[in-house]
């Protein structure tokens, strides 16, 4: 089996990083500037964030939101604190893209519209509404175009 060719792949593979620098199969550092996908504003291996992980991974990895998780409630009330916000809630979903259909179908619900404003050359991820409001042809199928979007330049 192929992987799917999704982007053009640039001719590096990294197999370390620290901070914001990566090395790739060959030693040779490059800075990393990257901040896109899964991006870890914190820089790469930062200790204290792998200690968490391997302390979570070794007590549980995942488990679904259908149960009470205090991790979760603590996160809530910190983030609440922190941006002023208390009185907002707080939902919790594994990407961007997610999230972006998320808050499409929040926003319709609250505004009864179904149409949505989006700009040219903005991605929203790869999901069905979320990908609707991306202006490129390439990946929107027959079954994302039936979303309704004005796209402003």
């Amino acid at each position: 089996m192929n992987l799917f060719d999704v982007y053009p792949l640039y001719p590096i593979t990294p197999v370390k990083a620290l901070d914001c620098t990566i090395t790739d199969e060959n030693g040779i550092e490059y800075l990393d500037l990257y901040s896109g996908h899964g991006v870890i504003s914190i820089g790469h291996t930062h200790p204290e964030y792998v200690a968490k992980l391997k302390n979570q991974l070794d007590n549980i990895g995942f488990y679904s939101n259908a149960i009470q998780n205090p991790l979760q409630v603590e996160l809530a009330e910190k983030l609440g604190k922190l941006s002023g916000y208390d009185d907002y809630t707080l939902f919790l979903c594994s990407s961007g893209a997610e999230a972006n259909e998320n808050a499409l179908k929040l926003a319709s619900f609250h505004t009864n519209k179904s149409r949505v404003i989006s700009f040219e050359n903005a991605f929203h991820g790869r999901t069905s509404a979320a990908v609707a409001t991306t202006d490129n042809k390439k990946i929107v199928a027959p079954i994302n175009a039936q979303q309704v979007v004005t796209f402003y330049p």
